[in-house]
C-alpha cells in the first residue's frame, strides 16, 4: 500500500525523498507549537492542537507501532502431542487454528506470505454464532498519545463465510479485525466515536468494515487494506478520549481461510494543521528539475549552463529543430519552447545583439554553430542518435517521452515522444527547466510516461459567454499539466435542468472548445449528459407530475433520439468521449432511497426492470452514435455509482449489474467513486468489491478535492469536526490513500476529478491532480502543492498564501464551534481577524499579475470575517 505520504525535501539542492514518517527535517515545524490554553486541558483526538506539537511530533517520529509487524520473530514449543506451537514475538494466538507461515518449511508455499518469510494463517471449518471474536491473533499492548492514527495490514482470503448459522446473510463481522483501547492503568475502554453527521455512536473498535457487506469471498489475493470504521465524513483513525494503550487483533469469526501479513499502525499526518504539514519546506531550496509538474518517472540532474551564448558582439539563441513533416502536436510543441525561449530575451538590456530564436523544419543547424540547439521529434538528427540515447525504454508505453544528449555533447538536446503527442509532453517539461530569473538552461536526462492515460478536467457550468471564453483560453494552459480531456458538465445549460434543449450559450460552447481542441491538437473534449436531471434529486416515482414524468422516457422513441441529439451537439463540436449518466436523479420507490425504479408504466411493460431499459439506452446510443463518430470512447455512470449505494440497495444492485454486465458492450466504461461518494481512501477489498459486482474495471470518478473542507451539512472537518477545521486548506492538494499500482486495477486507465478548474484555486488544487495522475508511486501532497506554489508565485507569496489559508480556517474554527471554549486552541493573545487582514494586505501587493485569485481570497476573507463577526455577537448576547 502506498500510503501517500512521502514528502520531498530539497537539502542543499538535491532531491532526496523520505518518508513523512522519518521526517528529520520536520522538526524545523516546530516553531508555532501551541501553549494550552488552560491548564488541565484534556488531549483529545477531536481538537488537533491540544496535543502540544512537540508531543505530536514526537509521536509521528516513532513511525510504525507494531513489534514484529511481518510475524519474522518468534519460535517453537514442543507439546507432549509433539505438535510444534508457536510463540511469536509481540503476539498472542487466541485459538488452535491459527499457525505461524514460514515458508522454509515445506508445507507451506511462497504465496502465503506477502512480505519476508512468515505470515499468520488463520484456517476455520466450522464457526459457532456463540463465538466472541473467533480464532486470531492479539498484538501487545501499544502505548500512545491521543490522536488520529493510520491502520494498515496485508491480507489474503479463501472461502470465506460468515458463521454456518447465519448463511445467506453479509460477512458483517466474520474478518473480525479490531482495535482494543485501554487506559493508563489498561483497563479497558468502550470503542464509542461520535459520528456527527449521523449524530448516532460507531464503535471505532471495528477495523474490518471493508468486508462487512460481501455476502462471500471465494478468493482475495494478497492485498494491502485500510483498516477502518466506516467511510468519509467520519474522521476514521480518532483514538476514544481517556486512550493510553490499545492492542490490535486480528481474527477469523466465520468460516475460510485467513492470512495476515505487513501490519502498519501509526500516528497519522492528521495530527498537523496544514500549516504544520507545509512548514518544514518554507526554508527548503529546490532545483528546477526537482519542481517539475507532474514529476517524471525518471530523472538525472545534470549541469546547467547557459541558454543564450553571450559573445563579444551578438547574443546566440538557441534553435529548434522539427521533422521536415511535423504533426500539429510537434508543430505546437516547437512554438511552446520557442514562446517561452523568446520571453527570456527581457534577460539582456541590448536586445539588439541578440540572434532569432529559429524553428527550422527538417536538416540541422549551420556548420559550426555554437548555441542550444533542440532537437524535438524524429528530427534526421534524433534517427541519427537514437541508437545512443535511451529511446528505448519509452517503446510500447502510452504517451511517453525522452529529454536527453547523447554523450558529451550537451549543447545537443534531444526531446522525443514515441508518438507526436509525446513531443508535446517533452516541451512542456522542457520549458520548466529554463531559469525564470537567470540565463540558465537545467540540463536533464529524463524518461517518462503517465500511470494515467486519460486525465481530465471539468469546465465551469457557462453562466456568460465572459465564463465561457476564459475556459476556452485556459485550455492551453490545462495542457502545459498534460491534462488530455476536458468534460463539459451535464448541468451546462442556462437552465440547468432542462438536458434535453440545450440554449445557445452550450452550442457556442462546446463549438469554441472543439475549434480549441482542434487547433492545438493536445487536449480532446468530452461531453456528459444526464437524461434524469430534470427530476429533483432521488424523487419518489409517487411524487412526480405527469409532464415532469414524461419529458424522458426509455420506451418513447422521441424522447430517446432528444438524449442522442443532445449528445451529437458535442460530438459534432469534436468531442471523442461521452459519459451518460443516471447518477443522483433517477426516482425511487417504497422506503428506501436507494431502490432506483422505472417510473412510466410503459417503460415496466416494455422492459420490466431498471437494467433492461437502461442497457436497451446504451445499446442504442453506443450503436448509432459510433456508426458516426469512429473511436468513440463510451463512459456510464451507473445509478449505483459507489459500494454504500450498493449496500443500501438491499440487494437491488447486485441483480441490477450482472444483468446489465451480460446486455452492454465489454468496453463500455463503468465510473466509480470508490466505497462513498467521496473517497479518501480506496482499497484492494473496496476495489474487489466493485469489480466483482459489476463484472469489469471501474473507472473512478474523484469528488475529494472539496471533501475535507466542505463547511456545508453534508461536510467535512469544519461541519462535523470544527476543531479540526485547520487540517483544511484553501489550496487543499489531491490526497487519497490507495494500493500501489493504482492505476493497474482501474479501467483504462482513466481518472475523472470533479469540481471546475474555472477558479485559479482550483487551477492550483488541480496541478496537484496532475502530479498524481501522471506519477502515483512518487506523488506526495505537501510537496507537490508547494512547488506547485512556488512555481506560479515564488517561495515568499507561496508562503503567505498558506498562512492566510490557516488564518481562514483558524476563524472557521471558532465560528463553527460558536464557542470559544470548544474552540480549540483560538490564540486570545492575537486577534486573528487582524491576521487575516494583514496577510491580505501583503498578498494584494504580491498577487497584482493575478487579480482573479486575489478577488476568490477576498470573498473569502468578507465571508469568515462576516461570520465571526456574527458569532461574536450571538456570545455577547448569550452572555
Amino acid at each position: 500500500m502506498a500510503h501517500k505520504i512521502i514528502n520531498i525535501i530539497w537539502v542543499t539542492g538535491r532531491l532526496s525523498i523520505i518518508t513523512f514518517a522519518t521526517l528529520s527535517l520536520f522538526i524545523s515545524c516546530a516553531r508555532r507549537e501551541s501553549v494550552n490554553k488552560e491548564s488541565g486541558n484534556i488531549w483529545t483526538a477531536s481538537v488537533t492542537q491540544s496535543v502540544p506539537l512537540r508531543i505530536r511530533k514526537n509521536q509521528f517520529d516513532r513511525g510504525n507501532l507494531v513489534a514484529n509487524p511481518s510475524f519474522e520473530e518468534g519460535k517453537y514449543f514442543l507439546e507432549e502431542s509433539i505438535d510444534k506451537v508457536p510463540q511469536i514475538r509481540g503476539w498472542n494466538r487466541t485459538g488452535p487454528s491459527v499457525k505461524w507461515v514460514d515458508i522454509s518449511d515445506s508445507i507451506y508455499s511462497h504465496q502465503e506470505v506477502s512480505n519476508g518469510k512468515h505470515a499468520v494463517k488463520i484456517i476455520r471449518k466450522t464457526a459457532n454464532e456463540t463465538d466472541d471474536d473467533g480464532e486470531g491473533i492479539l498484538g501487545d499492548y501499544i502505548k500512545l498519545v491521543p490522536g488520529n492514527f493510520d491502520f494498515f495490514f496485508d491480507i489474503r482470503l479463501m472461502n470465506i463465510n460468515p458463521p454456518a448459522g447465519r448463511r445467506g446473510t453479509r460477512l458483517y463481522d466474520a474478518i473480525n479485525v479490531s482495535i482494543r483501547f485501554f487506559d493508563k492503568n489498561k483497563v479497558p475502554l468502550e470503542g464509542k466515536q461520535f459520528y456527527p453527521y449521523k449524530e448516532i455512536f460507531l464503535d471505532s473498535g471495528f477495523k474490518g468494515y471493508s468486508f462487512s457487506n460481501f455476502w462471500h469471498i471465494d478468493s482475495l489475493g494478497w492485498g494491502r487494506i485500510h483498516g477502518r470504521t466506516y467511510n468519509y465524513p467520519l474522521s476514521e483513525g480518532d483514538i476514544p478520549d481517556g486512550t493510553a494503550y490499545v492492542r490490535l487483533f486480528f481474527g477469523l469469526k466465520g468460516t475460510g481461510t485467513m492470512w495476515v501479513d505487513n501490519v502498519d499502525f501509526r500516528y497519522s499526518k492528521w495530527n498537523f494543521t496544514a500549516l504544520e504539514r507545509m512548514d518544514c519546506f518554507f526554508d527548503s531550496v529546490c532545483t528546477r528539475s526537482s519542481s517539475l509538474i507532474p514529476t517524471p518517472q525518471k530523472i538525472i540532474e545534470k549541469a546547467s549552463f547557459p541558454l543564450f551564448v553571450e559573445k563579444e558582439k551578438y547574443i546566440i539563441s538557441p534553435v529548434i529543430i522539427i521533422p521536415a513533416t511535423p504533426s500539429k502536436q510537434t508543430l505546437y510543441a516547437a512554438s511552446l519552447v520557442q514562446d517561452e525561449i523568446e520571453k527570456r530575451i527581457s534577460f539582456f538590456p541590448d536586445k539588439s545583439k541578440i540572434t532569432p530564436v529559429k524553428i527550422l523544419k527538417g536538416g540541422s543547424p549551420e556548420s559550426g554553430f555554437e548555441g542550444l540547439v533542440f532537437s524535438l521529434g524524429k528530427t534526421k538528427l534524433f534517427e541519427k542518435w537514437k541508437d545512443s540515447l535511451q529511446y528505448a525504454e519509452i517503446e510500447g508505453k502510452e504517451q511517453a517521452y525522452i529529454i536527453g544528449s547523447s554523450g558529451d555533447n550537451s549543447k545537443l538536446v534531444f526531446l522525443a515522444g514515441n508518438k507526436p503527442i509525446g513531443d508535446y509532453y517533452a516541451a512542456t517539461t522542457l520549458i520548466q527547466l529554463f531559469d525564470k530569473e537567470k540565463n540558465l538552461f537545467h540540463a536533464t536526462s529524463i524518461i517518462d510516461y503517465p500511470d494515467f492515460t486519460g486525465r481530465s478536467y471539468l469546465f465551469a457550468a457557462w453562466k456568460s459567454e465572459d465564463e465561457l471564453m476564459d475556459d476556452v483560453s485556459s485550455i492551453p494552459q490545462m495542457s502545459l499539466l498534460k491534462f488530455n480531456k476536458a468534460y463539459v458538465g451535464y448541468g451546462q445549460t442556462n437552465g440547468r435542468k432542462n438536458w434535453y434543449a440545450p440554449d445557445q450559450l452550450y452550442k457556442d460552447g462546446v463549438k469554441a472548445v472543439g475549434e480549441k481542441c482542434r487547433e492545438i491538437g493536445v487536449i480532446d473534449m468530452a461531453i456528459m449528459v444526464n437524461p434524469y436531471y430534470h427530476f429533483d434529486y432521488e424523487m419518489n416515482s409517487d411524487s412526480i407530475s405527469d409532464d415532469l414524468r414524461y419529458v424522458f422516457s426509455h420506451s418513447d422513441e422521441d424522447a430517446m433520439q432528444k438524449l442522442e441529439n443532445v449528445f451529437r451537439i458535442g460530438l459534432d463540436a469534436g468531442a471523442n468521449t461521452i459519459m451518460l449518466m443516471a447518477d443522483d436523479f433517477i426516482p425511487h420507490e417504497g422506503d428506501n432511497r436507494k431502490n432506483y425504479v422505472l417510473y412510466t408504466s410503459e417503460d415496466k411493460k416494455k422492459f420490466v426492470n431498471l437494467q433492461n431499459a437502461q442497457s436497451f439506452m446504451i445499446n442504442k446510443l453506443y450503436d448509432n452514435l459510433n456508426m458516426d463518430y469512429k473511436g468513440l470512447r463510451f463512459e456510464y455512470c451507473p445509478p449505483w455509482y459507489l459500494n454504500e449505494f450498493i449496500d443500501r440497495s438491499r440487494g437491488k444492485a447486485e441483480a441490477y449489474f450482472m444483468d446489465l454486465n451480460e446486455m452492454i458492450p465489454d468496453d463500455v466504461s463503468i465510473v466509480w467513486t470508490g466505497p462513498t461518494v467521496r473517497s479518501l481512501s480506496y482499497d484492494m477489498a473496496d476495489i474487489e468489491r466493485y469489480k466483482k459486482v459489476t463484472g469489469r474495471k471501474p473507472m473512478i470518478w474523484d469528488n475529494t478535492l472539496y471533501a475535507r473542507g466542505l463547511e456545508g451539512v453534508y461536510g467535512g472537518y469544519p461541519a462535523n469536526y470544527p476543531g479540526k477545521a485547520r487540517l483544511c486548506n484553501l489550496f487543499e492538494p489531491f490526497d487519497i490513500m490507495v494500493p500501489d499500482n493504482f492505476q493497474d486495477f482501474l479501467d483504462g486507465p482513466h481518472m475523472y476529478v470533479n469540481g471546475s478548474a474555472f477558479s485559479e484555486i482550483y487551477k492550483i488544487k488541480y496541478a496537484t491532480v496532475a502530479d498524481f495522475e501522471w506519477n502515483t508511486k512518487d506523488y506526495d501532497p505537501e510537496s507537490s502543492l508547494w512547488r506547485v506554489l512556488v512555481s506560479k508565485f515564488g517561495p515568499g507569496t507561496a508562503r503567505h498564501l498558506l498562512e492566510f489559508s490557516d488564518a481562514y480556517y483558524e476563524l472557521v474554527e471558532f465560528v463553527k464551534s460558536n464557542n470559544k471554549e470548544k474552540a480549540g486552541f483560538f490564540n486570545k493573545d492575537l486577534d486573528q481577524t487582524v491576521r487575516i487582514k494583514e496577510l491580505y494586505k501583503k498578498l494584494q501587493s504580491e498577487l497584482l499579475v493575478n487579480p482573479k485569485l486575489l478577488q476568490e481570497l477576498a470573498e473569502y476573507k468578507i465571508k469568515v470575517l462576516n461570520a465571526y463577526s456574527e458569532t461574536e455577537k450571538k456570545l455577547k448576547t448569550a452572555k
